[in-house]
């Protein structure tokens, strides 16, 4: 292993359980990991130098400041097994391990705490749960607005319904889709998808109901509409919105008498199809201004999913943003596996507007360019510690949040003078006006040294 620190550190970081560092003899915090972040809802530097019992209480008790009680606890936490509660008293209780191991000559605590026992639950206490994320496995998330789209998702799959899934752009509409059309009956059927919105009125009609020969300029053949390729299976309108009002009329029939007439044809096409919509609009809205029939939105919002915001569950952001990690690092052959706590407190103080889709371009950003195994603030893209950020991010860190927006620059900056000087360390010194002896320094503080990036050049 070229780099053991690291992958302990990755291991450290990625771990399901939270996992605290503990001053054996103070019971002060050293270190916390990202499950531990989410875990108290406390950033980690926020966990450091606060006593353990502050975050680690028995469940259903009050917390004792008294020396002797706290030293109490701190036996009791060397011993290991505990039961415990992280955060409130009153919160589900955790199992918790201890190790005993040495930092720098003082004697402290790995500090794990585990849920693995709520694996074994009884069938009734799982059927009473919200579903779990496995039973979904493309949703990504464990949030309760997440969990509440699995229920509905669950609630609606086997019937026939139509469904009408609502939500900002890049919230993931077309997933949801997909896991209704997966999970119902016609689960091994066709599922096709029309984008409305790339379609112009002229094209719509064929797109969607098929054309003979000859039917107009440039029909040269019988061509299948998307109705009829979808036939047995699950028909994916996006951008329901976007449809002109005569397009929407001849949609209308279809819902209604699930037959029509391919352009250009007198023949009726019987077709047995699901319709599943999906709109970013406020359809409701668009029915008030006449730019939507009241008939077809009534038809469609027989069952509505809500996909909320991303910025509405950012305690999937951690999920979401690994889940994307490994996918990009995988597809660009890359070793970077792991997303520093700063990290992951850059990606939730922003506010998301571009929703799911925005967080996956920012990590496939990161991946193509940080070298060493985990991706840290200055990996991000410029806009994640700029001006755009969380309205609240400056207040709630303070100097470190501009800390990290000048790192970001000043990487940018190094990784653009080593691109234009070809790697060549000299040339990107005088291109940067600094001394070249004090380059290297740089590169190492950003990874971008010849060790952890071997494109860059010696000379």
């Amino acid at each position: 292993m070229n780099d053991p620190a690291g992958m302990f550190q990755a291991l450290f970081d990625t771990a399901n359980d939270a996992i605290f560092i503990v001053d054996a003899a103070s019971g002060v915090i050293v270190a916390a990991n990202a499950q531990a972040v989410a875990d108290t809802g406390c950033s980690a530097e926020l966990l450091r130098g606060v006593r353990i019992e502050r975050w680690l209480k028995r469940p259903d008790a009050a917390s004792c400041g008294a020396d002797d009680c706290a030293n109490s606890f701190l036996a009791e936490l060397a011993c290991g097994g505990a039961r415990l509660a992280i955060g409130r008293g009153d919160s589900a209780p955790v199992t918790v391990s201890t190790i005993a191991f040495q930092l720098e000559g003082a004697e402290c605590f790995v500090v794990i705490a585990s849920r693995a026992h709520e694996r074994n639950v009884t069938t009734r206490e799982r059927a009473d749960r919200l579903p779990e994320r496995e039973e979904f496995p493309t949703i990504v998330g464990q949030s309760v607005k997440i969990r509440d789209v699995c229920r509905r998702i669950g609630s609606v799959a086997k019937s026939d319904v139509t469904v009408l899934i609502l939500g900002e752009s890049g919230t993931g509409k077309e997933v949801i889709a997909n896991a209704v059309h997966a999970h119902s009956l016609r689960g091994r059927g066709p599922f096709v998808k029309v984008n409305c919105a790339a379609l112009t009125e002229t094209l719509l009609e064929s797109e969607l109901f098929g054309h003979v020969k000859g039917a107009f300029t440039g029909a040269i053949r019988d061509r299948l509409g998307r109705f009829k390729q979808a036939d047995g299976g699950t028909i994916f309108l996006d951008e329901i919105a976007s449809m002109s009002l005569s397009g929407q009329a001849k949609l209308l029939r279809v819902l209604q008498e699930r037959d029509f007439e391919p352009v250009g044809s007198s023949t009726t096409i019987k077709v047995n199809v699901r319709v599943i919509a999906a709109t970013n609009s406020d359809l409701a809205r668009a029915v008030t201004d006449g730019r939507f029939r009241e008939d077809l939105y009534y038809r469609l919002n027989v069952f509505p999913i809500l996909v909320p915001p991303l910025r509405e569950r950012k305690e999937d952001i951690d999920l979401l943003a690994h889940h994307f990690l490994q996918q990009h690092a995988a597809s660009l052959n890359k070793k970077t596996r792991a997303l520093s706590p700063d990290a992951i407190e850059v990606l939730v103080r922003h506010g998301w507007p571009g929703n799911v889709r925005e967080l996956e371009n920012a990590i496939e950003h990161a991946a193509i360019v940080e070298t060493a195994p985990m991706i840290t603030p200055a990996s991000l893209p410029m806009n994640l510690a700029g001006a755009d950020a969380a309205p609240n991010a400056g207040t709630a860190r303070g100097e470190p949040c501009l800390r990290d927006r000048l790192n970001v620059m000043e990487r940018q900056i190094l990784i653009e003078a080593l691109t234009r000087a070809n790697g060549v360390k000299k040339r990107a010194a005088e291109m940067l006006g600094v001394d070249a002896r004090n380059l290297p320094y740089l590169l190492r503080k950003h990874h971008l040294d010849e060790a952890s990036n071997p494109e860059v050049s010696v000379h």
